[in-house]
């Protein structure tokens, strides 16, 4: 189901609304008969790598035998990517008839009425619960303390991935701030795993913790170790703790200290009496894949793809490149979201770029390709182009790394928003070429 769909079945059309506040989805839930209080999360909250922490540990909930499901936003394609249970996603016919039933209730209430993402937040609890899931893995919409996630009542575990400079409209102006916002999602006397990262953030979350009761577990990159990578194999190794020489198959510096976090977060679990068999953990980190996050989409020419949406992102992007293809050119093709800190995005990915190809992201949030280009062209001396449409910019692109030598790859990024769009023309290209 689409995004056009999923909101028109739900009656509304607003864009998640900018009213934060726990109140409308409790309505709602009540509506729904409270599946929230039957159900046990897993609930994640960060900034960068939430998604790719929640997808790894549904699936290594998942091989050690649990039912588990996974709410995440936003989506890449369809909207059932939203609602998945064991890797599985829900069905147009569950998703449409609970998108109905969300309705029906929304406009039954008296009370504040839910936005969309709040219906959403809901919709997924009664699916969970209607399929009898053992655990949830629950990410954060935007922000925790009043994201409609936070509505549930008690949590086997709280994560906090990497916490950065964002939406700092809605969240605060300081890392403290938006730390104190993420960090509203820990739950008294019940156990948090914490990325290490800027002191500010690691003090304010030790802060929220010690006023929770809240046992609190930060990763230690001390006892981490990486190992090189080679494309054709595919996979980084790592060391952590007890742990020694695991594959992991998500790429990227930045996906080693999230694998940090995903360790630490299974020992909390099975401190807490959750069977987790140490090969599943294995096999979990192994097997999962997690579209449009250093996704190498061709080998030769090199296509990576990623989600990158913010400074703190980019930075470990381009980090992630150096580290794992040292001394190749790029050719960038970029769109963002115009509330975004793109300035900063683009100084980052500056260095060793050809060119700059600027394209609109398909939503009436997304920044205009010609305005990228007149603030951009002051700061670059390569080629920048704003093709007339998403195909025929990432055939020239193509066809530009195609002709040079073997040490130029092109790197498709800036809003999760275009990833599907992108990976639809690839998939295409190749299949007819």
């Amino acid at each position: 189901m689409t995004w056009e769909e999923c909101m028109e079945t739900l009656g509304v059309n607003d864009w998640y609304g900018c009213k934060m506040g726990l109140q409308p989805t409790r309505n709602l839930l009540k509506k729904c008969g409270n599946p929230e209080n039957k159900l046990r999360f897993i609930h994640i909250a960060g900034s960068n790598g939430k998604g790719s922490v929640a997808k790894s540990l549904q699936q290594i909930l998942s091989l050690s035998g649990y039912k588990t499901g996974m709410y995440i936003s936003p989506h890449i394609e369809i909207m059932n990517e939203r609602y998945t249970i064991d890797g599985e996603m829900i069905s147009d016919e569950d998703l449409k008839r609970l998108c109905l039933k969300m309705r029906e209730l929304s406009e039954s209430l008296e009370e504040e009425k839910p936005n969309s993402f709040e219906m959403l937040t809901a919709l997924a609890f009664c699916y969970f619960l209607e399929k009898g899931v053992d655990y949830v893995v629950l990410e954060v919409g935007l922000g925790g303390r009043l994201d409609a996630t936070n509505v549930i009542p008690h949590k086997e575990l709280s994560v906090i991935a990497h916490i950065g400079l964002e939406h700092t409209a809605i969240l605060g102006d300081t890392l403290e701030e938006i730390a104190r916002e993420k960090g509203g999602i820990i739950a008294k006397d019940t156990p948090v795993v914490l990325m290490h990262q800027k002191p500010e953030v690691m003090e304010e979350i030790r802060r929220i913790c010690k006023e929770k009761n809240a046992k609190l577990h930060i990763t230690n990159p001390k006892y981490f170790h990486s190992y090189s990578f080679h494309i054709d194999n595919g996979y980084q190794y790592f060391s952590y703790r007890e742990r020694k020489e695991y594959a992991l198959s998500l790429l990227g510096d930045y996906q080693l200290d999230n694998a940090m976090v995903i360790c630490d977060a299974i020992d909390c679990l099975k401190e807490r009496g959750i069977s987790i068999p140490e090969d599943c953990v294995k096999q979990g980190l192994m097997t999962v894949t997690w579209p449009g996050r250093f996704e190498i989409l061709k080998k030769r020419p090199l296509i990576i793809l990623d989600g990158a949406h913010n400074p703190q992102a980019v930075n470990s992007l381009v980090r992630s490149i150096e580290m794992l293809f040292p001394n190749y050119k790029k050719r960038i093709f970029f769109s963002v979201m115009a509330d975004k800190d793109y300035m900063t995005m683009l100084e980052l990915l500056k260095t060793n770029t050809l060119s700059f190809s600027f394209f609109q992201v398909e939503s009436h949030r997304g920044q205009n390709p010609e305005i990228l280009k007149e603030q951009w062209q002051a700061h670059f001396d390569g080629e920048i182009r704003c093709p007339e449409s998403l195909e025929e910019g990432l055939e020239w692109n193509l066809n530009a790394v195609k002709k040079e030598e073997e040490k130029t790859l092109l790197l498709c990024l800036g809003s999760l928003y275009q990833v599907g769009q992108i990976r639809n023309f690839f998939r295409n290209y190749y299949s007819s070429h």
